[in-house]
């Protein structure tokens, strides 16, 4: 029987809009974001049981001219401030802002980034001691499911209520 190496952190990977939010479409100031039922009550739950908190999004928007790099950034840090004052710490947000079909020439790029790439979650686990087999993904989109199976990580499609699916994926990995 292997060991658990106690130096690894469970973990969850989110996708952000369509998953802790509702997406309403380009979502960019903390004003429109609306969190989904609770999400707050299911990532501080999360926090109590000491699962790091990574946030993974897909930010076309910025590639199709919808917003800016700066919007993004601001909506993030008022999102994680916010977060911070229900005691849930966000420790890391990777985005892609690159899309094929990009408006704004310097965010028009195929790349491993964007999901169903890996590659932001990849960017985690360079600088995270991640223990995948006691991690977990959610995600809206088949896009978010290819990305956790690249990375080897459990995925689900969110469901209505985030706080008692993250409870039972939690009993659920917490044997392993």
């Amino acid at each position: 029987m292997k060991k658990k190496n106690k130096n690894k952190i469970q973990a969850v990977f989110l996708d952000r809009d369509g998953t802790i939010n509702y997406d309403s479409g380009y979502t960019h100031k903390f004003s429109n974001f609306k969190f989904r039922p609770k999400v707050i009550d299911g990532l501080r739950f999360l926090s109590k049981k000491n699962f790091l908190i990574f946030i993974v999004t897909n930010q076309a928007g910025i590639a199709k001219g919808k917003f800016k790099l700066s919007d993004l950034n601001k909506l993030h840090m008022k999102l994680k401030e916010f977060l911070k004052k229900k005691n849930i710490t966000v420790n890391e947000i990777q985005y892609c802002p690159y899309h094929p079909k990009a408006i704004i020439k310097k965010y028009q790029k195929i790349t491993n980034l964007r999901k169903p790439g890996n590659l932001m979650i990849k960017n985690i686990l360079k600088k995270w001691n991640v223990d995948l087999k006691r991690s977990f993904m959610l995600g809206d989109m088949p896009s978010d499911k290819l990305a956790a199976k690249r990375s080897n990580l459990y995925f689900e499609y969110v469901k209505s209520n985030f706080l008692q699916q993250v409870k039972k994926i939690e009993k659920k990995i917490s044997n392993y």
